[in-house]
């Protein structure tokens, strides 16, 4: 030992500690982030199948017929507003005739891919699918 108390093979020590670290912390960061991506994820399909629900039961249905198209906008509105409408697959349904007490479903499904496959291969395909069935007024 030299008069400051540490020993002179510690050369390198830190670079190796880095190396063995350093992967690790980067898996659990991709980790943290990919997880967060995809609770947003299903936080907006959850969000677009309400807000279809919610558009199709207050659009009028003249004649008891129900036209899907206002809520399915809005679904696609949602979606494209997030960067998930690729691939997504919804629709709205109220059964003949749609009248007032009849129940209006809205069914978004998006798939989930990540941006880092390589490191989480578990999460590079995943299918996000929502429902919601509201009162149509």
């Amino acid at each position: 030992m030299n008069p400051t108390g540490k020993q002179k093979d510690q050369r390198g020590t830190s670079t190796i500690e880095l190396v063995v670290v350093l992967p690790t912390l980067l898996f659990i960061f991709l980790a943290i982030m990919e997880l967060s991506r995809a609770w947003l994820a299903v936080n907006i399909v959850t969000t677009a199948s309400r807000e279809g629900a919610r558009t199709g039961v207050v659009t009028p249905a003249p004649g008891g017929v129900f036209d899907p198209v206002p809520a399915e906008t809005r679904i696609d509105a949602i979606l494209t507003s997030a960067n998930l409408s690729t691939g997504a697959v919804r629709s709205v349904t109220c059964p003949a005739p749609c009248a007032a007490g009849s129940q209006v479903q809205a069914d978004v499904q998006v798939t989930f891919n990540t941006i880092t496959p390589i490191f989480l291969p578990m999460l590079a395909n995943i299918n996000i699918s929502r429902s919601s069935i509201m009162r149509y007024e």
